[in-house]
């Protein structure tokens, strides 16, 4: 684990996961001590951080814990540091309760599912806590539910998984407002954009490219020259929850060419995964899609 203390009050925990490192964000104000993010399903992640805080006396204030979105490597640590709230974008609760269903399918996970603690304090546009400069505001994009935080005294913007190096993270359809909340997030003044993997940012030509990149893809014209195993495996993974999704949707017309593209690019050789059971995998929710259409 490492630790980087962030301007006069933010603390950045950069933890080991695969296949990419989870980032823990902490903001001790005058009265609360907000934590941004709780890890990984069967990663002692938070753990890690309660030891730090712990050691540091850092736990003295009454604990607030902000999930930018439901999605497991965000949640799983919400019930290791005791907190008087948990707060979520409102449209994270029923995509909880589909985490937690999904986690009792499978053995291993189980207990993970039982240690499972839901937010109790929700928002539908933003919430701000002006006594302490820190405001929760709705940026759906990477999911519908996804949300950021921004420090208004140090100037810092966490955004969750709405930016992921080296590509967006595609999971819902409506990659038009994923687009409209990058270029929002130009509009803040920030001196540090804090991403929930790998990366710290400083200025906004990542959002950029990230938008670029998006348009392309919206448009199934994606240069794949230069891309390393790491794009390939978020392209092709694109690719395939935006086709489920419209599906779900019932949009059959517009999921049917992404499924198409999917199984197109993924017999390229810079796409397609080398591990099989990847593959088989890529195969089968591909030909599953496609089956009713």
């Amino acid at each position: 684990m490492e630790v980087k203390k962030i301007g006069s009050r933010g603390i950045l925990f950069n933890l080991p996961s695969k296949p990419f490192s989870v980032q823990i964000y902490c903001i001790n104000t005058p009265n609360y001590l907000f934590i941004i993010d709780s890890g990984v399903v069967l990663e002692s992640q938070m753990e890690d951080v309660k030891k730090y805080l712990e050691e540091n006396n850092l736990l003295t204030k009454p604990v607030i814990i902000f999930n930018t979105h439901c999605h497991i490597d965000h949640i799983a640590g919400n019930g290791v540091i005791d907190s008087v709230a948990i707060i979520s974008h409102n449209l994270s609760l029923e995509a909880f309760r589909e985490t937690f269903d999904l986690l009792n399918k499978y053995e291993d996970y189980k207990v993970a599912a039982e240690k499972l603690v839901f937010p109790n304090l929700t928002f539908n546009d933003k919430l701000f806590f002006e006594n302490e400069g820190v405001e929760f505001f709705h940026t759906p994009g990477h999911t519908e539910d996804s949300a950021s935080c921004y420090d208004r005294v140090d100037k810092v913007l966490l955004v969750g998984d709405s930016l992921v190096s080296p590509l967006p993270s595609i999971n819902w359809q409506k990659l038009d407002v994923f687009i409209e909340t990058l270029d929002k997030y130009k509009e803040i003044e920030f001196n540090k954009m804090i991403l929930a993997h790998e990366i710290v940012l400083e200025d906004t030509e990542f959002i950029d490219e990230s938008v670029e990149y998006l348009k392309r893809f919206k448009a199934l014209d994606v240069d794949f020259s230069g891309f390393t195993d790491t794009h390939a495996l978020m392209y092709r993974w694109g690719l395939v929850n935006i086709a489920r999704n419209l599906k779900k949707d019932g949009e059959e017309e517009k999921a049917k060419k992404f499924f198409l593209k999917a199984k197109a690019d993924i017999e390229n050789p810079i796409i397609k995964p080398k591990d099989e059971s990847e593959y088989k995998q890529f195969i089968e929710l591909i030909d599953n899609g496609l089956e009713s259409q």
